[in-house]
């Protein structure tokens, strides 16, 4: 039977699954036709195949394996019985667009397909809290029942039958590593308290230590921020360094935006604004003229020298009920704006956190204490709906508008 050659990678889009089911989690796989010469889209179902996660692992499609927790380099494998009698999902159609006359590299062309994972469903059965899984093809066959090219967007027509006859190929993986989902299972995981930021100007006093000496009109500009926990027990937060939380994964690296380690807005540091939480818009075109990009960070920290724990100067404590206030100064910020109106606004921050207040259990070498930073938890979010108008006029910023 001659084969389809699909480029497939398999991922865990969360690295950690939360068996309580109060946060998402799925497996991800991306497909991609780079060879055949097919100009049609290839369409196919994906009940039964390996997409279908339950049925293929009971089916021999797909792999799980659980790490060995004397040995992490060892992995062993689970107890099948649970999935005996598991039937094919009801299917999804998938669509893989032709690789001819692709103008883009091939990564930008992959089909993507998250199969969900629910508290109560068939695989959860089998996942235990406190141990390491992963999740690998058992072989190149992609076990594909019905498939067909087509122009059409739908597999099947009115009569419920294939748009044409299904050919003699069997579609395969055409690369021998297709990644593995690899995920730690939790009993539940930690969730932040809701906070509440608000945003407002303000012109601080020439006492303030954020306003430079020589500040002229525009640079006493500042921008108040106050935050307010809502929850019943105190946070601390990193508001800068590398931010280590639960973030969601593409097919090869984290999604775009989920990594960051730039300045959050509530930063301490003196004399050193955490302006990179902001932007400036113009209030006529809506374009965004000013924002500070900064080191947002590519991914995770992988270097194994490289000690990740953030110091204890990084981190602020939120109690709860009590406004916690922080006074940026604009002026650098601003400088150089053409006269007109504008809104300042904040985009929204994730942030790592810890209950209680970590500061005072600092370690003998100035960072948090090692034991505190090797789980996942979902980010606390630092965001605002607040938007603070300015008027420039002359080069400056007016404050009686």
């Amino acid at each position: 039977m001659r084969e389809l050659r699909i480029h497939t990678i398999i991922q865990s889009h969360f690295k950690v699954y939360d068996a309580s089911g109060r946060h998402p989690f799925s497996i991800l796989f991306g497909l991609c036709r780079r060879s055949d010469k097919d100009p049609r889209p290839l369409l196919f179902e994906t009940a039964g195949s390996a997409m279908d996660v339950p049925y293929a692992l009971a089916n021999g499609l797909l792999e799980i394996k659980q790490q060995d927790p004397q040995d992490a380099k060892q992995w062993l494998p689970v107890d099948l019985s649970r999935l005996n009698q598991v039937a094919p999902k009801e299917s999804y159609c998938l669509s893989l667009s032709s690789p001819i006359n692709r103008k883009e590299p091939y990564r930008k062309h992959f089909t993507l397909y998250h199969y969900e994972i629910h508290e109560h469903g068939p695989l959860a059965s089998i996942l235990k809290p406190g141990k390491k899984y992963a999740i690998t093809l058992a072989s190149k066959d992609l076990g594909v029942i019905l498939w067909t090219s087509s122009d059409g967007k739908k597999f099947v027509d009115n009569g419920e039958q294939p748009s044409c006859d299904s050919e003699p190929v069997k579609l395969v993986n055409s690369k021998p590593g297709a990644g593995k989902a690899e995920f730690a299972v939790v009993e539940s995981l930690s969730w932040p308290p809701t906070v509440e930021t608000r945003i407002r100007l303000c012109v601080p006093s020439s006492s303030s230590d954020t306003a430079p000496a020589n500040a002229g009109s525009s640079s006493r500009t500042a921008l108040e921020v106050s935050v307010i926990n809502h929850g019943s027990y105190a946070v601390t937060v990193q508001t800068r360094g590398h931010q280590r939380f639960l973030i969601p994964w593409g097919l090869l690296q984290p999604e775009p935006g989920a990594c960051d380690n730039r300045m959050r807005i509530i930063d301490a540091t003196a004399h050193t604004p955490p302006t990179s939480s902001l932007q400036v818009v113009h209030s006529v075109t809506g374009e965004v003229v000013r924002e500070n990009n900064g080191q947002r960070g590519i991914g995770p920290s992988i270097d194994p020298i490289t000690d990740k724990r953030p110091k204890a100067a990084d981190v602020v404590t939120l109690n709860p009920e009590v406004p916690y206030l922080r006074e940026i100064d604009l002026g650098a910020f601003v400088d150089g704006l053409v006269d007109g109106k504008y809104t300042v606004q904040m985009r929204p921050e994730r942030c790592r956190w810890w209950p209680g207040e970590v500061e005072k259990e600092e370690g003998e070498d100035g960072r948090v204490p090692a034991h505190l930073c090797r789980n996942l938890n979902p980010p606390l979010m630092l965001e605002s709906q607040d938007k603070v108008e300015l008027r420039i006029r002359d080069g400056t910023v007016k404050h009686n508008m």
